[in-house]
């Protein structure tokens, strides 16, 4: 419950800063923070805290808060209070009496207010820490109300004695804490100790002890008194800290990381392979192609990609940069079957080429008004024509020359303007030299990029009809194939009973579904994307259109644990067919977001500073100046749009804008601290207190604030002026 009211408490916080400040995104103040946004993430939905003091301190500062409450919620207790509780527990002693001796110390007792016994009990609820009195001469036992929340206990029972409070230590822990109530027995120092112990509801925690022993004017023990935290959260969340640790180097693929100064600073044991062969090793620098990535990256702000030899296969490395430690994390994948894929393809598509060239087939595109757009070998010497070029320039403007009849040409065109598919029929064709030939049509109406409609279609001579067949059954398996090993996620969808259904999916499909498009196979795209109405609608668009259409959608692909955001590529391929390639962008969307954001919150972060504040290029041209520099010097972006205008207005004796203008050069690309006699906008000097800090790329950011110039006077009032 605590790891859950501390989520709640910081994600409720940070969402109130960001409504008015975009600098409170998860990623933004985990960079603050030092630590990683899906940690931070992980902690506002309600993870165990792991956070150390210092890191509390430091989200305190950030949301506002209260250090103290934090620590509290995390199961932790602030410095201050856990040095009083285990090295001074006596000083809870009159409270610890007040409890068991509410005649002697409580709300009546007239030296103790009622209001002190009430912020006692608080602060021990607040601090999760809970005391115990046992006397030694009369055997009572004396719990506090968190003592008794701590152990699952109703508040206000019975304390249980000695021998029942064993009973709920662990059975392994129980010569532990029984050798504490021995060495306290014997005198000396208070004693911490740790055992598990049951609570009331069944459940095993881990409990933080410290206890002392009080003695009698005669020296005999009298009383043991201490106290208890439940510190099973934070034994977890540490087991939790370790195996997060843990992780890079258990990863099977290669992780690496690269330090600010081109060094390798780590590498799994995943990543031996790829050092062998990029002859690298951590603690040496990394030198090209790795080092170009990680410097691109850096300099960007955006991931690089880069594929690398090793061995017999090739890994591609994922350089994603670390702005705000100006290091670089690598990450790599065996892609050997995808180059093999892309090789693949290639060697697909030039084969189709040949194919093409080779077919005995007459193969042609033409638009619908009759003009032939293309035609291979066999169909010009199908037409009696030397090649297919003097084909297009003598018969290519108008193929009604080609039918005995034109009226068949305009029949065809008919048929493919009614959506009746693939035509195959036989036609009177005319060739060159007058002479006629029965051919065999195969015709379609397919729909460029640029939206024209052209028939695309084969012509045989009837007498090669067999031949012919086998020929465009193997081309036909040769384009399955190579649909079939597409690098992208294809889906193809064929209109059944006047709706879509998954006729197919590809290699790539199936890996995006982790393997589970293929029980989909036959099911409607209605319910394939019910949870993306936009792509069923964007699916029924491309084929009422005829057209090819891309646009950007989210996509919950089965298998799929969330939705990705994906460039859609929806291609009317057949009269009943549409084909869709989903090329996911999600992270890609995810960082120009990101860049967007950081600019936006760079702006706002300056005209919110509680200082005036300029920002200047390294050319001395001023960027950008605050509301607050305008008030306090008077003088505005268009004022001072560069250091030339800015030093004679500001300096106007020129020995003083000499001396100014020499310091500054001698400081340049340095943080440094300096005061100035300046010359303001309304006429009147005032002593500018200036700090400067350098920015990586050449820019310098200044803040000004009003200074006391009396110590400067009081030192040399002749000096003055001195910088």
């Amino acid at each position: 419950m605590a790891a859950l009211s501390f989520g709640e408490r910081i994600r409720a916080k940070r969402l109130a800063l960001l409504a008015n400040d975009p600098r409170f995104t998860l990623r933004q103040l985990a960079a603050r923070l030092g630590i990683q946004p899906s940690y931070l993430s992980r902690l506002e939905r309600g993870a165990i805290p792991s956070l150390s003091e210092e890191h509390l301190q430091a989200l305190a500062r950030e949301l506002n808060d209260d250090p103290d409450i934090l620590c509290v919620l995390t199961g932790k207790l602030p410095g201050d209070v856990r040095r009083i509780l285990l090295n001074a527990p006596q000083r809870l002693l009159p409270l610890v009496r007040a409890l068991e001796q509410p005649d002697w110390l409580g709300p009546d007792a007239r030296n103790t207010p009622p209001q002190f016994w009430d912020c006692y009990r608080e602060s021990q609820h607040l601090a999760r820490v809970g005391s115990f009195v046992r006397d030694l001469q009369t055997g009572e036992d004396f719990w506090s109300e968190e003592f008794f929340r701590i152990f699952g206990l109703p508040a206000g029972s019975p304390a249980p004695d000695f021998a029942a409070f064993m009973e709920l230590v662990h059975p392994d822990d129980r010569q532990a804490v029984m050798s504490v109530r021995h060495r306290m027995a014997a005198g000396g120092e208070p004693i911490h100790y740790a055992y598990r112990f049951k609570r009331g509801d069944g459940l095993w925690r881990q409990a933080k002890a410290v206890a002392r022993c009080q003695y009698d004017a005669d020296g005999r023990a009298r009383r043991i008194l201490g106290t208890v935290q439940d510190v099973t959260t934070e034994r977890q969340a540490l087991e939790d800290l370790r195996a997060v640790a843990q992780f890079p180097e258990d990863n099977p693929n290669p992780v690496l990381r690269v330090g600010r100064d081109g060094r390798l600073a780590f590498a799994n044991r995943a990543s031996s392979p790829l050092l062998d062969a990029a002859g690298l090793a951590v603690g040496e620098p990394v030198g090209s192609p790795i080092l170009d990535a990680v410097q691109a990256a850096l300099t960007s702000a955006t991931s690089q990609e880069i594929d690398m030899a090793v061995g017999a296969g090739v890994q591609r490395l994922t350089v994603v940069p670390l702005p705000a430690s100006g290091q670089a994390n690598i990450y790599g994948r065996d892609v050997s079957d995808l180059h093999h894929a892309a090789d693949s393809l290639a060697a697909a598509e030039a084969r189709c080429q040949r194919i093409i060239n080779d077919a005995v087939l007459g193969i042609f595109r033409a638009t619908q008004d009759g003009r032939l757009l293309s035609a291979n070998p066999a169909l010009a010497r199908l037409f009696g024509y030397a090649s297919a070029e003097e084909m297009l320039a003598q018969a290519g403007g108008d193929t009604n020359t080609l039918y005995q009849d034109p009226q068949r040409r305009r029949e065809v065109v008919h048929r493919l303007a009614n959506k009746e598919g693939l035509l195959n029929f036989e036609n009177p064709y005319r060739r060159k030299d007058g002479s006629m030939f029965i051919g065999n049509l195969h015709a379609r109406l397919s729909v460029e990029a640029d939206g024209e409609r052209v028939i695309e279609g084969f012509i045989e001579d009837i007498t090669e009809r067999q031949q012919v067949q086998a020929e465009l059954a193997a081309s036909e398996e040769r384009l399955q194939t190579h649909l079939r090993n597409f690098p992208l996620p294809t889906f193809t969808f064929a209109l059944s009973d006047r709706q879509f259904v998954l006729a197919n999916a590809n290699k790539a499909a199936e890996a995006l579904s982790r393997g589970r498009i293929g029980g989909c196979l036959g099911s409607p795209a209605e319910t394939i994307f019910e949870a993306s109405p936009d792509v069923y609608l964007a699916l029924w668009s491309a084929f009422e259109g005829r057209c090819t259409g891309r646009r950007r959608l989210s996509l919950r692909v089965p298998g799929a644990e969330d939705a990705g955001l994906f460039d859609m590529t929806f291609v009317f391929v057949a009269p009943d067919t549409v084909m869709l390639h989903a090329e996911e962008i999600t992270a890609l969307a995810r960082m120009r977001d990101d860049l967007h954001r950081t600019a936006e919150t760079l702006r706002t972060i300056l005209e919110h500073v509680p200082y005036a504040t300029l920002l200047a290029a390294a050319d001395g041209r001023t960027l950008y100046v605050n509301q607050r520099f305008t008030d306090l010097v008077g003088y505005t972006l268009d004022d001072i749009p560069s250091v030339v205008e800015w030093m004679p207005k500001a300096y106007p004796d020129p020995n003083l804008r000499a001396r100014v203008a020499a310091d500054w050069q001698s400081i340049q690309g340095r943080p440094c601290h300096r005061i100035y006699p300046v010359r303001c906008g309304d006429g009147r000097s005032r002593w500018i207190d200036f700090n400067t800090v350098a920015l990586p790329d050449g820019r310098m950011l200044l803040t000004l604030n009003e200074a006391d110039p009396r110590p400067l006077l009081g030192t040399s009032r002749a000096d003055h002026s001195q910088p």
